[in-house]
């Protein structure tokens, strides 16, 4: 956690609509919007009743949304997200809960492209 977090800690409960420069971490609840221009993490046991924008985002505990707005958005396996995604990169876990909608924020000026990394095996070639 960045000395400069905002910390909304478990058993906490946040009303209101919350501004900040630098990071935020809820590990509690906030009932009310988050807009950061740092990275914004939800982490397990954290609730969020309202919209989030951000530089990035990682759910991995519960957010009901109008709108989740980030360069990059991640749902970790036991995020459970209702609401829009609006973002450039999303990566969804298996085991992740997600209901609505991804709009393709046009961010990084189009649609991502993803390079598959594995190494391929040269095809053997066996001439009869």
């Amino acid at each position: 956690m960045s000395p400069l977090a905002t910390l909304i800690g478990p058993g906490a409960c946040f009303r209101g609509d919350l501004r900040s420069d630098h990071p935020v971490e809820i590990r509690g609840t906030l009932e009310g919007d988050c807009y950061t221009s740092a990275r914004c993490v939800v982490h397990e046991g954290g609730r969020v009743l309202g919209n989030i924008d951000a530089i990035a985002l990682v759910v991995a505990g519960e957010v009901d949304a109008g709108l989740l707005k980030a360069e990059k958005v991640e749902l970790r396996a036991s995020a459970r997200v209702l609401g829009v995604i609006s973002a450039g990169v999303v990566a969804i876990a298996d085991g992740a809960f997600f209901q609505g909608e991804i709009e393709d924020s046009d961010v990084l000026g189009g649609p991502p492209v993803l390079k598959d990394r594995r190494k391929s095996e040269p095809e053997s070639s066996t001439e009869p």
